[in-house]
């Protein structure tokens, strides 16, 4: 095993990597990064690195990565969830290789979110990604893919808790292939293939009811929960989010975006004569099962709007 390795993070899903490589007990220390889009505090994570005996480094500023790496002198890098570019050249001296890993399907879903993007396109099978840094973003070589089933109850929370898993694999794989000294095997991208997707945007997380039919509808409510509180939508004046739904076996004759509430149900008419089935949904940061939604003041016959 590399004697020296080391992660860059700023997200969670760096935690199931950590704890792996804790327990084959290499030499593993962690690189913090300071982003809007951290979804972990930095004295969380700290703690969890002061109780598995992990350095731990986190940065006020990104030039700062270049000279922890150059102190430090890891052997191998693994990036996961790190926000900002990084200038490979800039980071000398890692003999054995800096990797990116990319919870998404390459180079199909290059940018910041691809388990979103993922999610609702609908995609069959949803990718995860190891390639070799290069200057352009998820541009490098692929070392390791895999790829799991969409299943229904996927979301966008679940994936990326599933893929924090599945990386482990790819890099004890690439441990093992470095261990061995043995070139892992690269597959050059086919930028024929590439697209690249920003971070998701308002309009990127609201339903369109005049275009959207019931499945796409779903897969965007898959794509939003629970980061979003589910997928955007409006109603006189007030916004409502939609956080589990599934198109219902009874046909619409309405509007799409009209409301019926019955029998306990509460479903949305959809295009092409389809009716959509709310579960749950959340108004206020209010997590609110569908059932109730007469006591919120949503009726019959109420239209749901698309635009802003």
């Amino acid at each position: 095993m590399p004697v020296k390795i080391g992660i860059v993070s700023n997200s969670k899903i760096c935690i199931p990597l950590l704890s792996y490589l804790s327990s084959i007990k290499v030499g593993v220390m962690l690189y913090f990064g300071k982003s809007p889009y951290a979804d972990i505090s930095v004295s969380e994570l700290a703690g969890f690195c002061r109780i598995s005996n992990i350095p731990f480094y986190a940065e006020d500023d990104k030039k700062e990565l270049y000279n922890w790496q150059q102190l430090n002198e890891p052997d191998v890098i693994f990036i996961t969830g790190y926000s900002n570019k990084i200038d490979v050249a800039k980071l000398n001296n890692v003999p054995k290789g800096i990797f990116n890993i990319h919870f998404g399907k390459l180079p199909q879903y290059r940018g910041p979110s691809p388990v979103f993007w993922q999610l609702k396109n609908g995609e069959r099978q949803l990718g995860l990604t190891i390639h070799q840094l290069a200057n352009k973003f998820d541009s490098g070589p692929v070392i390791w893919e895999q790829s799991i089933k969409n299943e229904e109850y996927h979301t966008y929370n679940y994936i990326n808790q599933a893929f924090g898993q599945l990386q482990v694999q790819g890099v004890a794989y690439i441990l093992t292939k470095l261990n061995s000294k043995q070139a892992p095997d690269y597959k050059i991208q086919d930028e024929s293939q590439a697209w690249y997707y920003n971070r998701p945007q308002l309009a990127d997380v609201m339903i369109n009811w005049e275009t959207m039919d019931a499945n796409e509808i779903v897969d965007l409510v898959k794509a939003c929960t629970s980061w979003n509180n589910g997928a955007n939508t409006l109603i006189n004046g007030y916004e409502l989010k939609i956080l589990d739904a599934e198109p219902a076996s009874t046909e619409a004759n309405n509007i799409p975006g009209t409301i019926t509430i019955a029998n306990n149900k509460f479903n949305v008419a959809c295009i092409n004569n389809k009716m959509l089935n709310i579960n749950f949904f959340n108004i206020n940061n209010t997590c609110i099962p569908a059932r109730h939604a007469g006591f919120y003041g949503l009726k019959t016959g109420q239209i749901f709007i698309s635009k802003i």
